[in-house]
């Protein structure tokens, strides 16, 4: 058995377990005993069996695996060795089969019983998974639905109709419509409400600003100058238009760039404006009107440049 085990890559014991569970005779039927009682070669099949049927007859019953550990001579390592589970053993032995640890309930659905695991005797209520599901329908709709939320009425602020909303939601809505937040917008950011508002008289950039506007995107070849968008492009003033006393001098091409709407935007930081005009070679200190003193350089670190 040892040199069939070494060719097969496993244990003589192994060997001599499949040889009994496929009725192959041996010059030895009877394997030799080994040491430990635990060992699965340490006691034969009809030992078990013998053993098995002993203590059914002192239980009056067909003894459970539990039963079998706490008052029969061998282990269910033992047994293992020989069967494949309790119930190869209970039929070897001529036995009912044990229904170890099953329970007989009522489907809470149908009304009929079926069979259960003794674990499971608390929280099993069907029978199958279409009782189940049958008893969700009916459990879980309308106001049954534990997820179910009483709608809540809220007035739209811009126009005052009424409108429903999930529980969720409250508090974080005010407008019962896309339109109604729109048109509300309209109103409360126009003018010096607006975050973007400045304090202008009004925003006219001199008689030429409209030519001198579209010289500014001829010559930036109509491309936005920091990240080349050709859409809804916008011409800006390097130095503000309100520094200057005389449009001519603010709607000079030299003060003037083009940037779409999202960079321009952006302009609105001092370190940008630097940035943005040193990449076309414009010197901010030259371009600053006779009128304006000062002009603080703002490097994209965040710290302030001796002023010019």
């Amino acid at each position: 058995m040892a040199e069939i085990g070494d060719r097969l890559g496993c244990s003589d014991v192994t060997i001599c377990d499949w040889l009994d569970r496929h009725d192959i005779d041996t010059r030895d039927p009877d394997p030799p005993t080994m040491e430990g009682e635990d060992h699965p070669r340490s006691v034969t099949r009809d030992e078990l069996i013998e053993d098995y049927q002993d203590l059914a007859d002192e239980l009056g019953k067909t003894p459970s695996q539990e039963e079998y550990n706490d008052h029969g001579e061998y282990t269910w390592s033992a047994i293992r060795g020989h069967f494949d589970g309790m119930g190869e053993l209970q039929d070897a032995a001529g036995l009912e089969r044990h229904r170890n640890g099953r329970v007989t309930l009522v489907c809470e659905v149908c009304g009929e019983e079926y069979d259960e695991k003794h674990a499971r005797k608390d929280s099993s209520c069907f029978c199958s998974r279409e009782c189940d599901a049958a008893w969700k329908v009916e459990a879980y709709s309308g106001h049954g639905n534990p997820n179910e939320h009483k709608p809540i009425e809220c007035t739209c602020e811009w126009c005052e109709d009424t409108y429903i909303v999930k529980p969720y939601e409250e508090g974080s809505t005010r407008f019962c419509s896309q339109e109604c937040m729109v048109e509300w917008r309209a109103r409360e950011y126009t003018g010096e409400n607006h975050p973007r508002w400045k304090d202008n008289d009004d925003y006219y950039r001199g008689p030429n600003w409209a030519r001198q506007r579209e010289k500014a995107r001829d010559r930036d070849g109509h491309k936005c100058q920091h990240c080349g968008s050709e859409d809804q492009l916008q011409v800006h003033h390097i130095v503000p238009y309100e520094s200057f006393n005389d449009y001519e001098e603010a709607n000079r091409l030299s003060n003037l760039i083009t940037f779409c709407v999202s960079c321009h935007h952006r302009m609105g930081k001092p370190h940008c404006t630097v940035r943005f005009g040193r990449v076309l070679g414009i010197v901010i200190g030259r371009l600053t009107p006779k009128n304006v003193t000062e002009w603080p350089l703002v490097p994209r670190d965040g710290r302030k440049s001796p002023q010019r």
